[in-house]
């Protein structure tokens, strides 16, 4: 009897489980981030921007795409730049103690670069993050006002973490008409259009936030990262 009775509870809970995802619901227990450093003025960047796609069909990995106006100089205006990611880019070289920043470089969990273009190095990158548990186990769910809501447990953090909000295009195509791509055209792929700061977190109490939609037609992550450009601490993410 009580055999039956236990089985009876755990189908409870899964079909309660089942329902709460259904409900719209994510919960992230690993989630490997990559931040691609682009520029539609980058001639090696086109390779990297198809790395990124293909990105996409990888179980437990967020690809984002961030371009660049740094090399708007040689003859075409990057219009998918936002100025902040070049800030992002730089903040990472500073932190890595490199003198220069250059397209196509691809962070990596926040704890390692390569050159986005050589697919071999982009997957080592990431397979040697993608079985380790996060550190934070981020929740979101969409929110009756049209924005969402996250939540987190406490954690004992070595240092305030930054929880950022991400809003992203899922395809943008684009037809160069000038600079080292001229007479080409890029697809590029989950499109930052919004890098938004949602606020600091001790971890000494649980994280519990709700915001507004961010821009982009293609989904919405949260990142939690420990600073601005450390190390990637969890991160969940919704699809439009």
């Amino acid at each position: 009897m009580f055999i039956k009775s236990l089985t009876a509870l755990r189908t409870v809970s899964c079909v309660l489980a089942a329902l709460c995802l259904t409900a719209g619901s994510v919960r992230a227990e690993n989630t490997v981030v990559v931040e691609l450093f682009t520029s539609q003025g980058c001639s090696s960047c086109p390779a990297a921007d198809r790395v990124l796609t293909e990105l996409r069909s990888k179980p437990g990995v967020l690809p984002l795409t961030l371009n660049v106006d740094y090399w708007d100089y040689l003859g075409w205006k990057d219009d998918l730049a936002l100025p902040g990611n070049s800030k992002r880019q730089r903040a990472y070289a500073r932190i890595m103690r490199s003198r220069n920043v250059y397209t196509p470089q691809m962070m990596v969990d926040g704890k390692m670069d390569v050159i986005g273009s050589r697919k071999r190095d982009v997957l080592s990158a990431i397979n040697a993050y993608i079985s380790d548990p996060d550190p934070v186990s981020v929740s979101m769910v969409p929110a009756k006002d049209g924005g969402f809501r996250v939540q987190a447990a406490s954690l004992d953090l070595s240092k305030p973490a930054v929880v950022w909000v991400v809003g992203y295009d899922r395809d943008v195509v684009k037809e160069i008409g000038g600079g080292e791509n001229d007479g080409r055209t890029i697809t590029y792929s989950n499109v930052v259009r919004e890098w938004r700061n949602a606020g600091r977190w001790s971890g000494s109490g649980p994280l519990d936030i709700a915001f507004k939609r961010p821009e982009g037609d293609g989904g919405v992550a949260v990142i939690v990262q420990e600073g601005e450009v450390g190390p990637v601490l969890g991160a969940a993410n919704i699809t439009y």
